[in-house]
């Protein structure tokens, strides 16, 4: 895991790289603020990567953070193990008081979301 900026208000570039073998890698940025942070995974998220996942998204649970938006657009893959990352990663922002949401991705990604039902429950509302 290479990181380049911690949560801990260091001055640093607030971007955090987290990367799984070559099969996914993942952007933490944060606001100014450092209120809302944007998780940006790319590639395959499996039972290989998904762990490296929810490491990433626990690490932005905390203060002074109360936004997630985690940004699918460059995820190919979405299994089970994925899922219940983003489902497991929901549960505990929403016991925290922190929003977490879901956006973009493919068919491939939207599906497997729609039909558990965690799209509804965690896709940003469209403008």
């Amino acid at each position: 895991m290479d990181s380049s900026a911690g949560r801990d208000g260091s001055d640093t570039d607030d971007v955090q790289l987290f990367v799984a073998d070559d099969l996914l890698g993942i952007e933490v940025v944060s606001s100014d603020s450092g209120t809302a942070v944007t998780v940006a995974p790319t590639g395959e998220i499996d039972s290989v990567s998904a762990p490296v996942l929810r490491s990433a998204l626990v690490s932005c649970l905390r203060p002074p953070c109360t936004q997630v938006i985690v940004n699918l657009t460059g995820v190919t893959f979405l299994n089970s193990a994925g899922l219940t990352v983003l489902a497991e990663a929901h549960r505990l922002a929403r016991a925290d008081g922190i929003e977490l949401a879901v956006r973009g991705g493919g068919r491939a990604v939207r599906r497997p979301l729609q039909i558990t039902g965690l799209w509804e429950l965690m896709a940003v509302p469209a403008s």
